[in-house]
């Protein structure tokens, strides 16, 4: 990437109208990226463990696809609004930093004072790692303004527009399950094949027993009480659904703290 600035019409101008082509390239790039890192993020624990019936959550990706994919869309437009690529690059990193933040933030439990103090005090820090997505969005917007001026302009645009949908699913692998939340999962998963097994913490629980055998989707995330802690759904076709907290500390064998079940 040049430092000297982002021109879009080769003119080395900087109108009103090419701020506006640019930002819109950049916000282009940032919503393919954050579309494949969303989906990519949803599917990696299917791809990964077939051995295990983990469910594809609709209703996360709901939420995360337009937050994350419309959030990286804004970051890129601010980053390639400007034509001098330094002041693109922060400005985008403190776009990038604080959406972070706020959506971290106000989705905790924690009084509205405090979130401000963090927010304010801790920006910095999260604009200097969030610098990197910043300069990926700027670098590929200047790449496709200088294919627009080359032959075969087409399958240029085309390659890059593979390197973003490889750039964001290649982000959205690192979100897989981690190995220790994998042997959590294995673990409920063998007490649920196995119900009348002695000393098995889910048989008395209605309905486990009578669906020994029949299928299940299983939905896992980290514990929002416990920093050792899992939340498990198993959603069954026929509608019964049985939600279970799991503590599993490291060296030690995972146990279950509660059990609900709805049908």
């Amino acid at each position: 990437m040049t430092i000297y600035g982002l021109n879009m019409d080769g003119l080395g101008t900087d109108s009103r109208q090419a701020k506006i082509k640019r930002a819109a390239f950049g916000a282009f790039y940032g919503f393919l990226g954050g579309t494949a890192f969303v989906c990519m993020a949803a599917y990696i624990n299917i791809l990964l463990n077939p051995d295990i019936p983990f469910g594809m959550d609709w209703s996360m990706l709901a939420v995360r696809l337009p937050l994350i994919a419309l959030g990286l869309a804004l970051v890129g437009a601010v980053t390639c609004w400007w034509h001098e690529a330094w002041q693109g690059l922060l400005s985008g990193a403190v776009v990038a930093s604080a959406l972070a933040l706020i959506v971290a933030l106000f989705t905790a439990d924690v009084e509205t004072g405090l979130k401000f103090v963090v927010l304010v005090f801790i920006l910095v820090p999260v604009a200097a790692m969030t610098l990197p997505i910043a300069y990926i969005l700027r670098w590929l917007t200047e790449r496709h303004a200088a294919v627009m001026r080359l032959e075969r302009r087409s399958v240029r645009i085309a390659g890059l527009i593979i390197l973003t949908l490889a750039l964001g699913a290649g982000c959205g692998y690192f979100m897989k399950t981690s190995a220790h939340g994998l042997e959590v999962a294995r673990f409920m998963q063998g007490l649920l094949q196995n119900p009348a097994q002695a000393k098995n913490p889910l048989v008395k629980f209605g309905g486990v027993l009578e669906h020994q055998d029949a299928p299940y989707k299983l939905y896992q995330q980290k514990s929002a009480e416990s920093t050792e802690g899992y939340d498990f759904r198993f959603e069954y076709e026929d509608g019964f659904i049985l939600r279970c907290a799991v503590i599993a500390y490291p060296g030690a064998n995972p146990f279950v703290s509660a059990c609900e079940t709805e049908q």
